[in-house]
């Protein structure tokens, strides 16, 4: 990336409903966008990927970045967290009046 060579990897993207909006989070890059719409949301968060990679190309920090967020180096090659487990767990919080 930046003057290095380009490399694919697959991200975990996480979808969810809040209200009225659909939320697409990343958290391999812990990137999240929202719409009025699943597609809307998709659509959000690729022009927020897209930014997000051109300004960290730009400053040239991938190696850092990829570090702060958990990513590993394994033979030469960058791979991104992996999510092994979503559940749901309940707690109880109090409830605002």
């Amino acid at each position: 990336m930046g003057n290095h060579s380009k490399v694919k990897v697959n991200i975990p993207l996480i979808y969810m409903k809040e209200g009225d909006a659909f939320i697409c989070y990343s958290p391999a890059f812990d990137l999240v966008a929202h719409g009025d719409s699943f597609e809307d949301a998709e659509k959000s968060f690729a022009v927020t990927l897209k930014l997000f990679i051109e300004e960290v190309s730009r400053k040239k920090t991938w190696g850092k970045v990829l570090q702060e967020y958990g990513w590993q180096k394994v033979r030469n090659e960058w791979s991104p967290p992996r999510i092994i487990n979503q559940q749901s767990k309940s707690v109880e919080i109090p409830a605002p009046a």
